[in-house]
């Protein structure tokens, strides 16, 4: 007993029974040792499993861009074995997602937070709270890669879903910061006059909230002193 029997892993295995938590988003980086030579992909199907138990250990070492390419090179095989809609390749880019934002490669990341946007708002409906998240996290790429008017569309797209109290997807703390955004990409825009009148209305809403100390009422402040000495 104990003797290796050759059978391929279970790639679910780290999934079902890890030893140890696979973070949402990548820790602080710790001191890493020496550069070393980036970790051969994983090609066979059998060395999915390992493949993921190396990914967790990358991230805690806080050794993402290694980590990010180690899964998107067994995406393809795990979908191969398990299907392109399981549970295993669903984890599987839902961290890749994150991963990649982690890195700063908001350009890789856009199209894997769209894709997974629409396969949860095709199971659960548009207003799905995890859908939002994807299209939320899918405009800050598009800011990051200086695209401003396609992330204030994507934002204001997002925006009624966040105010409305009746649906789960509702988040006031979100909606403000989706608010605040779509100021300063109006700003970017040159719309300063749209800018300065939604900055006002947030404002007075952020306010009545959490009282003129709070820090995201100081900021909007901040800017519309600038706007206004701009403007002037």
């Amino acid at each position: 007993r104990g003797t290796p029997t050759g059978a391929p892993l279970d790639p679910t295995r780290p999934f079902l029974r890890p030893h140890a938590p696979w973070p949402d988003r990548a820790r602080t980086p710790a001191p890493q040792p020496a550069p070393a030579a980036p970790p051969a992909p994983m090609a066979g199907t059998a060395d999915v499993a390992a493949a993921v138990d190396e990914v967790k250990r990358l991230l805690g070492e806080g050794r993402i861009t290694q980590a990010v390419d180690i899964l998107g090179s067994i995406l393809p095989v795990a979908a191969d074995r398990h299907g392109e809609h399981s549970p295993v390749v669903r984890t599987l880019r839902k961290q890749y997602a994150a991963t990649l934002l982690d890195d700063g490669q908001y350009r890789r990341a856009l199209p894997e937070l769209r894709r997974l946007a629409d396969e949860r708002a095709a199971e659960a409906g548009q207003a799905d709270p995890q859908s939002l998240r994807y299209r939320y996290e899918a405009a800050q790429c598009l800011e990051q890669l200086g695209e401003p008017a396609a992330a204030l569309a994507e934002y204001r797209a997002l925006l009624p879903y966040y105010e409305n109290q009746y649906v789960a997807a509702g988040d006031p703390q979100l909606a403000h910061d989706v608010r605040r955004r779509i100021g300063h990409l109006l700003l970017a825009l040159g719309d300063r006059a749209a800018a300065h009148d939604t900055l006002v209305r947030l404002l007075h809403d952020v306010e009545r909230a959490h009282g003129p100390g709070h820090p995201l009422a100081a900021e909007i402040r901040r800017t519309l002193q600038w706007l206004g000495q701009v403007r002037g």
